[in-house]
């Protein structure tokens, strides 16, 4: 804060208005003055991209600030954001911000987040977004003083909870459940229970909100018109009661519910805007409701494991993915909008999707796993450590991207223990953990000679240090 402060335009004024004022310096001082170099010029960024969030559907702004950023690049980076407009040799500039999101700090590729408002509200679950879900270091401008320790976070409700599934008697009045009586329900976002039951009367939405960035943000301006002939059509009445059904099964309603979001309210689009609640997507939620737009990187059960609902072709769970994509393009197509106008659109799951397509390279020094079995890595306190298999897949979301191909090990700190610090042995299984891979028995040894893969999570989807290793021999 003191550096800030000490850059500060006006203190710098200030200093220059109190050197005039004492009559000028000493002649041998001024002769240093003069015979100094002149000052570099300051750093031109290489441009600010002005876009709207795919979580929010708010505006922010990315700075560019990392050294290995060049105008064109950082254009192209702008480019794959939604309704983005990039400007060049700018930098983002708002009367207010709540703060801003640095992300790979200190490295060539390094960008800030700037979030344009001053509403404090909103401090705690932009932070949250920031820290646990980006991955990033969030520095406080109308929100200093609101969070308690910025780079922080208070981790009460916030840290990954593993979905877990419940059975339990059916509701008084509803028939009985499929599984011996029972209803079994996982407690995800992508978990659903029975069709024609409700989702929260089977699972809490308490985990769930841990497991997905959640944010309050506006509805679609959209409005059907009174005069709509849906609006007396029964048979879409039909199709739409029946879409509701489907939603209301599954952990959607845990931010798109009015009485299922937190206090601040729903994350956009929610099944109680009326009188057709759709109206309150925006184009691109219709897109990943339709397929057209892919969220595979989301993570989702297979159906056979998920009472019969899949999100294999629908962006939205469901028991016929064939019905639901067929609303969702109705509700596309009645706003105008076409298949080829989402063909460039990048794929949703922000920075889930980024890892996915993220390339390893050699481990710095202080990273890998030694002779011994040491494994050693940087960034911080882990809760999840992965050796794999050089060529495997990047660790992705839960429940079915999480141990890919080539995991040889995985180790699992559960979301109520403290995370474990580097210098942890591989195969072994410490207090307060559990070994999330192989289910049974110890992992299959390690070659000396041979490279493989170590991933670190912060948490779910944070990773703190991915890199290639060889054993040494």
């Amino acid at each position: 804060m003191k550096q800030e402060l000490l850059r500060s335009p006006h203190v710098m004024l200030g200093a220059a208005l109190l050197v005039s004022s004492l009559g000028g310096l000493g002649a041998c001082q001024k002769a240093e003055e003069e015979a100094a170099p002149a000052p570099e010029p300051a750093a031109v960024a290489p441009g600010r991209c002005i876009y709207t969030s795919p979580f929010t559907q708010a505006e922010e702004c990315r700075d560019y600030t990392g050294k290995g950023w060049s105008a064109e690049t950082a254009e192209a980076d702008c480019k794959a954001l939604a309704n983005s407009t990039f400007t060049k040799a700018e930098a983002c500039a708002y009367p207010k911000t709540l703060g801003r999101c640095v992300l790979d700090g200190g490295k060539d590729d390094e960008y800030s987040i700037v979030f344009p408002g001053e509403d404090a509200a909103q401090c705690a679950s932009t932070q949250r977004g920031c820290e646990l879900f980006g991955g990033g270091k969030f520095l406080p401008d109308a929100c200093e003083g609101v969070i308690d320790e910025p780079g922080n976070p208070d981790p009460e409700g916030s840290v990954f909870q593993w979905p877990t599934q419940v059975c339990v008697d059916p509701k008084a009045g509803e028939p009985a459940g499929e599984n011996g009586g029972k209803v079994c329900t996982f407690g995800a976002i992508s978990g659903c229970t029975e069709p024609g039951r409700a989702f929260t009367d089977y699972a809490s939405c308490e985990p769930v909100l841990t497991q997905r960035p959640y944010w309050p943000a506006p509805p679609s301006d959209f409005k059907t018109p009174d005069d709509d002939p849906r609006l007396s059509d029964p048979q879409w009445l039909g199709e739409l009661a029946w879409v509701t059904e489907q939603v209301e099964a599954c952990g959607c309603v845990c931010c798109h519910s009015e009485k299922a979001a937190p206090a601040e309210g729903p994350s956009n689009w929610y099944i109680e805007a009326g009188p057709i609640w759709t109206d309150s997507f925006y184009p691109t939620g219709l897109a990943l409701a339709a397929g057209w737009v892919s969220s595979a990187a989301l993570g989702a059960y297979p159906p056979d494991e998920n009472n019969g609902f899949s999100r294999d072709v629908a962006g939205l769970p469901t028991t016929d993915p064939a019905r639901m994509v067929a609303f969702f393009e109705g509700e596309l197509l009645r706003r105008g909008f076409k298949k080829e106008d989402f063909a460039s659109e990048t794929p949703f799951g922000g920075p889930l999707y980024e890892q996915s397509l993220y390339v390893p390279s050699d481990c710095d020094a202080g990273q890998g796993v030694d002779a011994a079995g040491k494994i050693t890595w940087t960034g911080g306190d882990a809760r999840y450590v992965y050796i794999l298999s050089a060529d495997a897949k990047n660790p992705g979301a839960p429940p079915n991207l999480d141990l890919p191909e080539g995991t040889l090990w995985r180790l699992d700190v559960p979301w109520s223990a403290a995370p474990v610090k580097s210098g942890i042995t591989y195969g072994e299984i410490l207090p307060n953990t559990k070994q999330g891979h192989p289910a049974e028995g110890s992992p299959e040894k390690l070659v000396p000679g041979t490279k493989y893969y170590l991933y670190v999570w912060a948490d779910v989807g944070i990773p703190i240090t991915r890199c290639l290793f060889n054993v040494p021999l």
